[in-house]
């Protein structure tokens, strides 16, 4: 196992026992009596990794991305959910960083992440509310530069933020959409710096006293 997987092993392994011992503090009943919950969403990131006062060319980020993810709600409505989860988030392509100079490459970014969140239940099937975390986030960037291929890597740990709306479809099931908004991603001189918008829609499966919400 290289240095790179060890360290998001670790990191997951970490903000799992985090989002956990949280939980266990925060809730207001004993866990048994809160919901766990799968998901997993289709999402697209807009992101501005290249200096656009620099940059000459173009991007795309048509890519589609993708994540899965466990909640734990410890049973007051959907108020207070923990998250942590794995994502991918849709490829950045460029081609002309500098002009003159013949340049293309594609940036992939893969994310561990943990977080809390509030949700006001509005009706019994509808909630929405905002939330906060941190991401350990792989950034990869692979280029060829006037002929020469090159490669830029960056693995940091950012915080984010961002809002969810979800809709139960019955006592099991839901669907959501998210934003979320991951600040100073990437390294200034090697994949390029910036932040990411990434939206998205969910569906997700409840386990435990699901008929309480």
């Amino acid at each position: 196992m290289n240095t790179i997987n060890k360290h998001k092993l670790l990191r997951a392994v970490l903000y799992t026992g985090l989002a956990t011992a949280l939980a266990t503090g925060c809730a207001n009943k004993p866990p048994m009596n809160g919901d766990m919950s799968v998901g997993a969403a289709m999402s697209m990131s807009r992101s501005d990794f290249k200096d656009y006062s620099l940059f000459q060319g173009s991007q795309d980020c048509s890519d589609m991305g993708w994540k899965l993810y466990g909640e734990f709600d410890p049973g007051v409505r959907e108020k207070v959910v923990f998250e942590g989860g794995y994502a991918q988030m849709g490829d950045t392509t460029f081609d002309g960083l500098w002009q003159g100079v013949s340049d293309q490459g594609t940036i992939e970014t893969d994310l561990f992440e943990a977080s809390v969140g509030y949700r006001y239940p509005f009706t019994e099937k509808f909630s929405a509310g905002g939330r906060v975390g941190a991401a350990y986030v792989d950034v990869q960037e692979d280029e060829t530069y006037a002929g020469t291929p090159e490669s830029h890597s960056a693995s940091e740990t950012v915080p984010f933020g961002g809002v969810v709306f979800r809709y139960a479809i019955g006592e099991r099931w839901g669907i959501a959409a998210h934003y979320d908004r991951y600040l100073d991603v990437g390294k200034v001189g090697e994949t390029g710096e910036g932040d990411i918008d990434v939206y998205g829609i969910n569906a997700d499966f409840r386990f435990g006293d699901s008929s309480s919400k």
